[in-house]
């Protein structure tokens, strides 16, 4: 969420072979608004960090985040972040709302899942979902780290820096790591801040088809001991936001991201990541209000702590398991060159998942061995096999199962 000089960092590709979603640990619905788990942020950031270090414009005002019914969701209530064009505290023409879990909420591992909707963000707005390692009082920042899961209104010149000059801030969205490295370290770039946003071959931000604001996409940190992965599932579509997992296993990123984190959520008004340097620059319609459905913890490859108000929550104390054995659709579909395939068992079993081609030809196995009660994710490469139709088996014990889907080359 800061702006500055970044080192442009060549990230070490991890491959995930098989993976591991567990069962729920933590769950923010957004009912209400829970003050013991949400701290509620007032000002421009002055005087330590004036308009929060990229010339934004919003003051963050208290009655600016507050829960409310989801449109067209009868039922269903979800945080509402507001931001307007009203005169301010600090005499700024906007004001919005930002919050966090600092203290309250901490995350270690896991997947963790934000369904959350925008308002149109042409021009000027900028929201994001995003986390800060809980020792950041006392080592600052970027030595805390910092996970961008996603920001959006990016300005037309880093959309077209992207590859994508035809996006528009409705239409684009895009996730970052964060963290102190002394190879970075430049006059230019005193922080000594290293980023991976801006290493264009592997960053791979998506540019939907159809414009997100107001609409629900889902965004998911998955997150363990080895990998950060970034991806927005947008019409039950899954994406990857860079090319491949960011490795954490080593140096300076062990370092930094093998510690917890906690969230933070916000709309700023502005400033150096947009196109509104100026306030008659800000072109978006106001009241704007940003939806937040949930927040979700899952364990991940077995791993996951949520601490709730110092109390740990452990992952073994939610280990339930499916109801039913299960092979679910791939995601993406269709694809190219690799996908993700996902199953569910009910009890430990033996399984075999295979694919084969339109003939019945089997052109690869992807499982052979014995596993755990849970949810299941195997990654399947085509990169070697043509374009057409293929079928995707789960065999354990006598229960079989099939799917098809398509690669398109």
């Amino acid at each position: 969420m800061r702006n500055l000089l970044f080192i442009i960092f060549i990230a070490t590709f991890v491959s995930t072979v098989e993976a591991q979603v567990g069962a729920l640990i933590w769950e923010e619905p957004f009912d209400t608004l829970d003050t013991e788990i949400w701290n509620i942020q007032i000002g421009d950031g002055c005087p330590d960090l004036c308009y929060w270090g990229n010339g934004e414009m919003q003051y963050y005002k208290e009655e600016n985040v507050y829960t409310d019914s989801i449109p067209g969701e009868p039922g269903n209530k979800g945080l509402v972040i507001e931001a307007r064009k009203e005169r301010a505290p600090n005499g700024g023409r906007f004001t919005s709302g930002r919050l966090n879990t600092q203290d309250q909420v901490e995350i270690k591992y896991g997947v963790i899942e934000i369904r959350m909707m925008v308002p149109d963000l042409e021009t000027g707005l900028w929201p994001a979902a995003w986390l800060l390692g809980a020792n950041n009082p006392e080592v600052g920042w970027p030595q805390s780290g910092e996970i961008d899961m996603m920001e959006m209104g990016h300005s037309l010149d880093e959309r077209t820096n992207q590859g994508h000059p035809d996006s528009n801030v409705n239409s684009y969205v895009g996730s970052n790591a964060i963290w102190y490295a002394s190879s970075a370290c430049s006059d230019g770039n005193p922080t000594c801040a290293a980023a991976i946003a801006y290493d264009t071959q592997y960053n791979q931000p998506y540019s939907a088809d159809l414009d997100m604001n107001d609409r629900f996409v889902t965004y998911r940190l998955y997150w363990d001991p080895n990998s950060l992965r970034f991806t927005i599932t947008d019409r039950r579509t899954e994406y990857d936001l860079y090319t491949s997992p960011l490795s954490i296993s080593s140096g300076d990123l062990a370092n930094t991201f093998r510690k917890p984190f906690f969230v933070l959520l916000n709309m700023a008004v502005g400033g150096n990541f947009t196109d509104a340097s100026v306030s008659t620059e800000v072109t978006a319609p106001f009241p704007a209000k940003m939806y937040v459905d949930y927040i979700k913890v899952f364990s991940w490859n077995g791993e996951g702590e949520v601490t709730v108000n110092g109390e740990l929550v452990s992952k073994e104390l939610e280990a339930t398991s499916p109801s039913s054995i299960q092979l679910n659709q791939n995601y993406p579909n269709p694809f190219n060159p690799e996908t993700v395939i996902g199953y569910q068992l009910e009890s430990p079993a033996n399984v075999r998942v295979r694919v084969f081609d339109a003939l019945g030809r089997e052109v690869s196995e992807l499982v052979n061995a014995k596993r755990s009660a849970g949810y299941h994710e195997v990654r399947f490469n085509a990169a070697n096999l043509p374009s057409g139709l293929y079928y995707y088996r789960l065999e354990t014990g006598s229960f079989v199962q099939t799917r098809k889907m398509m690669l398109i080359k």
